[in-house]
């Protein structure tokens, strides 16, 4: 089985670090080891002089697809070989007015129409089908709303990011214990229960932890999401602003993106301004089903494109309303079952 990699920390390369120097104008290109050492001072008076670029259309929110893609060679097929598949799609969507964010979470299982190929599949396989372009037109039409730009990440970006700020401090619930031998190299998981500081490495492979869960994709989304800002506080600290030349090689190393600089340096500026509670995660609420052989995550159209408008009339998240609502429900119905049965 392909292990998912995950990239969910993209936004975060490209919002608050790297991707404020995209265009050269904070350190020497190429990048030396006096701009390594670049003092805070100084690389806060050149954040201060970045020329900007609005990516907005008046008052318009802003709505990003980002992908973490996953190149990775298995044992049947090469790196070079391998289709490149999203395994993490997010729609990130930016209100200028309100100065609030959201990251809403595409179940890569989302059962979907792709344009030009026959009957419904996995949202997943739009990217591999004909790349951003495709993958676009497909989120597009599902959700009723326009993507205006989009970014791709290399999942080799989360392990460097997570080393660049320090480790990410987490408590795993469990001891567990994975092995994969079809990919290259072999995946070797093994964490004991408890408190504990991931490095890259470690931080990647935690991440990838997906059978103990009992909704295996959904509750992993969920661990991503809070891994994506606890980053992001890491990301928010004065000290972080030192490490910018090595998140820059971080940025150009893994992201590909239409939004040019001065757009990318905008979004930056503004993403640093944000404190925690105005970006809200959420996922696309729907259930797993077996199509023939095959699980899909099947999704009401409707609800989902109710899910987008909820964030743009500022509302809170969807995902955790809808379940706890189902959890409510079922309560009630066994609490019925229960009385017929003592009535008899």
């Amino acid at each position: 089985m392909r292990v998912l990699k995950i990239i969910v920390a993209a936004l975060l390369i490209a919002a608050l670090s790297g991707a404020l120097v995209l265009g050269y104008e904070l350190v020497d290109r190429p990048i030396t080891k006096r701009s390594h050492e670049l003092s805070r001072e100084e690389a806060t008076k050149r954040i201060n002089k970045l020329d900007t670029t609005n990516p907005f259309t008046g008052d318009d929110p802003l709505h990003i697809l980002l992908f973490g893609i996953d190149k990775t060679a298995t044992t049947d097929m090469t790196e070079e070989g391998n289709p490149t598949r999203s395994d993490v799609v997010m729609l990130v969507t930016i209100d200028p007015v309100t100065k609030r964010a959201q990251l809403l979470s595409l179940p890569r299982d989302t059962y979907v129409d792709i344009e030009g190929h026959q009957g419904k599949t996995k949202l997943g396989h739009a990217y591999a089908y004909g790349g951003e372009k495709l993958a676009e037109e497909t989120v597009e039409n599902f959700l009723d709303v326009k993507i205006d730009y989009y970014a791709t990440v290399d999942y080799n970006a989360v392990e460097r990011l997570v080393d660049a700020v320090g480790g990410i401090e987490v408590d795993i619930p469990f001891d567990y214990s994975y092995e994969d031998t079809y990919v290259v190299p072999n995946l070797h998981i093994d964490f004991k229960k408890g408190k504990q500081k991931l490095d890259g490495a470690d931080a990647v492979r935690y991440l990838r932890i997906r059978k103990i869960y009992e909704d295996q994709d959904i509750d992993r989304i969920q661990v991503q999401q809070r891994f994506i800002m606890q980053l992001f506080d890491k990301l928010k600290r004065p000290m972080m602003i030192l490490k910018i030349p090595e998140l820059i090689d971080i940025a150009l190393d893994n992201i590909e993106t239409n939004l040019t600089y001065g757009q990318i340096a905008y979004l930056a500026k503004m993403g640093l301004d944000m404190d925690r509670e105005n970006i809200q995660t959420d996922t696309l609420v729907g259930d797993n089903k077996r199509i023939g052989n095959i699980e899909y995550y099947i999704v009401d159209q409707a609800s989902a494109r109710e899910q987008v408008r909820r964030f743009a009339e500022g509302k809170i998240g969807y995902y955790e309303e809808i379940q706890e609502q189902k959890k409510a429900n079922q309560e009630n119905s066994d609490a019925d079952d229960t009385g017929e049965s003592t009535n008899e």
